[in-house]
Parts: C-alpha cells; structure tokens; sequence
C-alpha cells in the first residue's frame, strides 16, 4: 500500500510524464516518432467561382487531373440563401440539391485549364450558394470544394455604336454607353466599365485588354498589319462588390495598317552585373530587326543604342553608383521603312554596385 513516503517517487514520474507530453504536442519542430503512412488526400476542388453573366451564372474551377478522378463524378450543388445573407459564405443555408452531374474524368477543360458549367436557372435579386463535390460510383461524396455565392442582378444593356477606325498604329474603337440594365432601370453615374474583346482566326474571343476599360473607347495595337479582326465590347456593372456582365454589343470588323511599329516588350527588369546594369526584357511576338534601349535620369532620356540590339540583354556602363535610373525597350519592324514601336513601360533601378 501506498504511503506518504511513496509521494516524491510517484511525483517524479508524473513531472516525466508531463514533460514527455509537452514535447509531443509543443510543436518544438523535434520529431520524436515516425508519422504513420496513410493515403493521399482525396482529390478536391479548391477555387470554385461564379460569375453572373447575362444568360445566368457561370461557375468555374480548375480541371483535375484525369488519374485523380478516375471513377468519380463532379456534382454541382445548389442551394438558394437569403437575400440578406448573400455576402456570407458561412451563414446557414438550406439543405443543397444536386443540379448538375458529370464524369470527373471525360469533361474537357477550356484552353485556360477551367471547367466551366452556366447555370440558366436562376432569377434577378436572388442569390445562390454553390459547391462542387466529387461523388464515387456508389454515390458518396468523397470531397467537398469552397462555397462560392452568386449575387444575380439584372445586368446592363449593351453598348451601341461600335466602331472602329484603322489608324498607322493600330485599330481605334469607339462606342456609346446606354447606362441602363436590361429591366430598364437607369444607372448613370454607377460604376460601370466595359471588356474589349477581340476574334480571329480560331482562336475564339480573347480579352484585349487584361483589365477593364473605362470610358467609351480603346486603342488596339496588339495587331499584325493587314490582318483582318472582329470586336465586340461587353459592358459590366459592378455593385455588392461583385462584377454583373451585360449582353455584347454587335460586331465589327477592321483591318490593321498596312504597316505599323511592333509592339513593346511586355517586361523589363534590370540585373547587376560588373562594371554596369544588365538591361533585360521579354522579346516581343512577331518579326522584327531588333531593340532599342531607354534610360531616363530625372526628366533627361537618352537613347544608349545607336543601332537596334538583336536580342537582349544590354549591358549600361555608363550607370553612376547611387544613381537612380530608368530603363526601357522598344521594338523596331523589320520592314524596309524600320518603324520604331512605342517604350514599354519604364522600370526603376538604383545603382548601389562599385563602379
């Protein structure tokens, strides 16, 4: 039996016991034992969005990998939350049913590697609450991905008017904004921008522009001289922090110049390297005979190539230590009449390295 002498030996062992406790759960970065093998993570979607689009909502998420989803099914979930609960991802929402079913490992992802499903079942001023989860062959859910809520409004009208001028340096686009949705409802003043989109060949319709466009007009000169294209310039709403799409406006098709200037590289970056800067930059698509380089030091800009460089990089030894400098490139047409493009855009760079 124990007695009140056994007290410090049975105390002893408990310290030990606490001790060896605290290093397995502190996380100290120690590895006292050998994690068991288990089995990959199921395969899941992550990054399920949806877009509201005139015809309804667009959901998308990123293609899986065929071998991860052998045997399983996506299915799309759909549930209807309260209007004023349409910014809440985590508030309570009713029992989801099943929309939409497809097998996981045939569905054929667009060009961008996204999966793309439009729900046309949905009205005006109603929200809905999404999840695509991956289903075995006895219909269990094996995964479940992010909820993604769509806010539906009625989407404004397209712009009329489109027209487009070929200009020596590209194709100018021009329209009229209506400032109204499609239940008529004026909304002048909101903030509204607009997506310039451009066809051809088979390329199907590609953004022009990477980000939207204000105001009723945009220069395009990513084009290739005395090619034919086709435009078409979406409107789009944005309000509760979401983007609503409106219907395209009718096409229009231009020609581009029978000669023009490249355009710029898309990128510029500066790298030190002994005894000067190392200018780089991407080369720009299409033919051309070469480069000029750019450096700006305060509102002073001087040309540092005499004749086009044939392809980067361009090394600055005239560069001062502790200088603050500018670079930038632009593309010369091989072309007989040798157009110089624009500058890309300027890149910084302190010279901090020994002359």
């Amino acid at each position: 039996m124990s007695t009140l002498r056994d007290l410090p030996r049975y105390r002893g062992l408990v310290i030990i016991s606490l001790c060896v406790l605290g290093v397995m759960i502190s996380g100290c970065g120690k590895k006292l034992f050998p994690k068991p093998e288990g089995t990959a993570p199921p395969a899941q979607v992550k990054d399920l969005a949806a877009q509201v689009v005139p015809r309804g909502v667009e959901l998308s998420w990123t293609s899986l990998p065929a071998a991860a989803v052998k045997g399983l099914s996506y299915s799309i979930m759909r549930s209807e939350v309260k209007w004023e609960n349409r910014g809440c991802l985590e508030c309570p929402a009713p029992d989801a049913m099943q929309v939409q079913k497809m097998d996981a490992a045939s569905v054929k992802p667009a060009p961008d590697g996204k999966i793309r499903w439009l729900d046309t079942n949905v009205a005006c001023r109603r929200a809905f609450r999404y999840q695509v989860a991956l289903v075995d062959e006895n219909g269990s859910f094996t995964s479940v991905s992010n909820p993604a809520i769509a806010k539906v409004y009625p989407g404004p009208v397209a712009p009329v008017n489109l027209v487009a001028v070929t200009q020596p340096q590209g194709i100018l686009l021009q329209w009229k904004p209506v400032f109204k949705d499609i239940e008529g409802k004026d909304f002048q003043g909101a903030n509204e921008s607009f997506r310039v989109e451009r066809l051809f060949g088979e390329k199907g319709w590609e953004k022009v522009s990477p980000s939207f466009v204000k105001g009723n007009s945009y220069y395009d000169q990513a084009i290739s001289p005395e090619l034919s294209y086709t435009y078409r310039v979406i409107p789009v709403l944005y309000i509760d922090e979401v983007y609503i799409f409106g219907e395209p406006s009718a096409t229009v098709l231009a020609k581009g110049p029978d000669s023009m200037p490249p355009s710029p590289p898309d990128k510029v970056w500066i790298v030190p390297v002994q005894g000067g800067l190392e200018v780089q930059w991407t080369e720009s698509d299409g033919k051309n005979s070469g480069y000029h380089v750019y450096r700006r030091e305060g509102k002073e800009i001087i040309r540092l190539t005499a004749t086009p460089v044939q392809h980067p990089p361009f090394v600055d030894h005239g560069a001062k230590k502790g200088l603050t400098y500018f670079y930038a490139v632009s593309a010369v047409s091989s072309q007989p009449d040798h157009k110089e493009g624009l500058l890309s855009k300027w890149t910084e760079v302190r010279n901090l390295l020994p002359e």
